[in-house]
């Protein structure tokens, strides 16, 4: 376990310095500073303004931060060729893709939490402000459903790492880039790929497609920003459900990564 804490808190090193996720970083704080700029153009949209566009903001930082520094998880370690001197030691291959993993996620986790401090305390301005429109129009602030939005795209954000971290396994960072956003496109319209499954007349495409369905993970679950920004209930069972199913699929890419990484040779 130690050695896989200290792959995770050098991966988490290198990610902090990394300048791709400074302007990620960067640019997600501008974005959702400038909700303030586009619901100024109508009060009584005011808080569905900057909630709906703070929390998107949000989620594509995050997609973007788990494929753009997913994509290099592996690869760079082998073209650098530290790789050697990373097993010269007494470390397994498996702690070595367990720790990369958590180190991103690690990563994913701080960065998130930054950028919903400060959506949150955006939001808490609106209240403050134009609490009289927020009470008439949506009833209600519905903070604990906008930290229930954070934490479920936070799912998300360690499933697509786990995606990328398979790719980045055995394949070249650009070719990991378009796959996992090829999944992550399948994943996002899930109920659409469904959809096409039933009505489908050929019963070969209709298997592919219900195949697709099955394996392809359902994105669409992590998406209760809807509930966060006009009210609704996220219940404690579909929190429990999504949890679970996030956090065994994610297991289920690990292993993959683990099978592959473990049967690849080092030239």
């Amino acid at each position: 376990m130690k050695r896989i804490w200290s792959v995770a808190h050098n991966t988490f090193i290198e990610a902090v310095r990394d300048r791709v996720l400074y302007s990620l970083i960067l640019f997600a704080f501008l974005m959702i500073l400038s909700s303030l700029v586009f619901a100024s153009i109508s009060a009584e949209q005011y808080n569905k303004v900057v909630k709906d566009l703070g929390l998107t903001v949000i989620s594509l930082i995050g997609i973007m931060i788990s494929v753009f520094l997913g994509m290099g998880l592996v690869y760079k370690e082998i073209e650098k060729k530290t790789v050697y001197n990373i097993f010269s030691k007494p470390i397994r291959r498996y702690e070595f893709i367990l720790g990369k993993y958590l180190g991103l996620a690690f990563t994913l986790l701080v960065n998130t939490a930054a950028m919903a401090l400060i959506l949150f305390l955006l939001v808490l301005y609106t209240e403050v402000r134009h609490g009289d429109f927020i009470k008439f129009y949506y009833g209600g602030p519905y903070f604990a459903e906008f930290f229930k939005a954070v934490y479920f795209e936070y799912l998300e954000f360690l499933i697509i790492i786990g995606i990328a971290l398979v790719f980045s396994s055995f394949t070249t960072p650009v070719m990991t880039v378009l796959l996992t956003f090829f999944l992550f496109a399948i994943g996002r319209f899930s109920s659409d790929v469904r959809l096409f499954a039933e009505e489908v007349k050929t019963p070969v495409t209709g298997v592919l497609a219900e195949l697709i369905y099955r394996v392809i993970p359902n994105l669409e679950k992590f998406d209760v920003r809807r509930e966060a920004v006009y009210g609704g209930n996220v219940s404690p069972e579909l929190i429990l459900y999504t949890t679970a199913y996030a956090v065994l699929y994610a297991m289920a890419l690990l292993v993959l990564s683990i099978i592959i990484f473990e049967k690849r040779e080092f030239k």
